[in-house]
């Protein structure tokens, strides 16, 4: 292998968890470098919370983190509780703020907490390595201790060309053809991310590097991302907004689970979003991707959850009393949007001069929609499924099957609910992986041993 670049820690992934890491590392004295496949590190974050950065959540319990081992969220908030990260981004200089028991920054922009922490990595002068994709990665033998040898695709930015007269430029910069780059550490720290989002390095890359070790991936799929329904009179609910209690089904047989959410759906041209319907979607994804499944995925949807079917139809028989000059929809018309009201009339089965009102109450209370879909990875907000998580020492985010690999983040197999639970669990595992890495070179310096890996703050040329 040909030696490259040096330091003591690489962290793949300049993301949520990556950055965490390096921070923390590079605050403990540790020569750490950053690797990062697009142009700019943590440009994931800047979608994140609807471009707020909801960073973190008062309530915090383990249904709010979801995957085969989702205690390992608990353990880690034992030690990185809400108000350990809250002093955290204080430390980085941004001023939180709370609303309803969610933490956003002060300035309610994703672009803050990112410059925040490339700000601070710069004062730690952690060099970023952007514009590096990762391919391959190995681990050999180097004089008395193992290191990590990583082959990665480096692309510099070509400047543009002479100005033009009027001083504008005469073009964009323009990135290079790629060309290989190579790097040499002790310690490695996976934190590329899943699959989820639109962005450059979003591919599961990571998953190859993981497996590269040994570990076992569950499968990943789409989580908190839009459904999609067979139903035909979705088109004309389309741009529907709406409050109801939506019940996610799975049928295998005569065994049924179900799992509900509250709050406002949206109605799309071939299904379902809005936060309810994501938060259930990862359910939904796990079944869709199960091969020859003859499981039934329904949503119902419960526009009244406040009133229970009998009286709800005692209110429809009141207002068709109240006015009998009307047809059905203008004597509902206050009840819910046009639109949703004229297919669950028709739904219902309603006709000129007939009026089952108990078949409207209970249409309204458990409209159903087939599930066939779900919308791409890009349109997903995380990715469900990872590293299996039986193979990490969580405590340290360390792997059981390679010493000094450290897998976080989304490449781990956790993903949380919306509510700032997924960034939760990027900076408690960063944290986890920076201290522990930290805390074992504390330990090796007390018996005597030396770095394997010199340190070097090589730049590009």
């Amino acid at each position: 292998m040909i030696s490259g670049k040096k330091h003591s820690v690489i962290v793949v992934g300049a993301g949520a968890s990556g950055m965490a890491a390096a921070t923390r590392l590079a605050e403990g004295g540790a020569d750490v470098a950053l690797l990062e496949a697009n142009d700019i590190p943590g440009k994931k974050l800047l979608a994140t919370g609807n471009g707020k950065c909801n960073f973190t959540n008062n309530f915090q319990s383990i249904e709010c983190y979801r995957g085969e081992h989702p205690e390992a969220a608990i353990q880690l908030l034992a030690r990185f509780d809400v108000p350990y990260i809250l002093q955290f981004f204080e430390d980085l200089g941004i001023l939180a703020k709370q609303r309803d028991g969610y933490w956003y920054p002060n300035s309610e922009q994703s672009a803050s907490v990112r410059e925040a922490f490339v700000i601070r990595l710069q004062e730690l002068h952690v060099p970023i390595y952007e514009n590096t994709y990762v391919k391959a990665v190995s681990r050999e033998k180097k004089g008395d201790a193992p290191a990590f040898f990583l082959t990665a695709l480096r692309r510099d930015i070509l400047l543009p060309g002479k100005p033009k007269k009027d001083g504008k430029k005469s073009g964009k910069p323009k990135l290079s053809e790629p060309y290989e780059i190579y790097f040499e550490a002790e310690f490695l720290v996976l934190a590329t991310g899943g699959c989820a989002g639109n962005i450059s390095g979003a591919d599961g890359s990571g998953y190859a590097l993981a497996e590269y070790f040994g570990h076992r991936i569950i499968p990943p799929v789409p989580a908190l991302v839009q459904l999609r329904a067979k139903n035909s009179e979705l088109s004309q609910l389309f741009g529907v907004r709406v409050q109801a209690k939506v019940t996610l089904q799975i049928a295998d047989g005569e065994q049924k689970r179900k799992w509900s959410e509250r709050g406002e759906i949206l109605f799309t041209e071939s299904g379902l979003s809005g936060i309810p319907t994501m938060q259930l979607s990862r359910f939904a994804s796990k079944v869709l991707s199960e091969k020859e499944t003859h499981k039934k995925i329904e949503i119902f949807l419960d526009f009244f959850p406040e009133i229970s079917e009998n009286d709800l139809q005692q209110i429809i028989l009141k207002y068709f009393a109240a006015f009998p000059q009307r047809t059905p929809s203008q004597a509902l018309i206050g009840m819910l949007p046009a639109k949703l009201l004229a297919v669950l009339l028709s739904a219902a089965g309603f006709r000129e001069g007939f009026a089952p009102a108990s078949r409207l109450a209970h249409t309204m209370k458990y409209f159903c929609l087939e599930i066939c879909g779900t919308n791409e990875f890009a349109s997903a907000q995380v990715t469900a499924g990872g590293v299996d998580l039986e193979e990490i020492k969580v405590a340290e985010m360390e792997s059981k099957l390679t010493e000094n690999l450290y897998i976080v983040g989304e490449l781990a197999d956790i993903d949380g609910t919306c509510g700032g639970y997924n960034l939760q669990w990027a900076w408690m595992s960063g944290l986890a992986a920076a201290e522990g890495l930290l805390a074992k070179k504390k330990r090796s310096r007390k018996k005597g041993k030396e770095e394997t890996v010199p340190g070097r703050r090589d730049k590009f040329d």
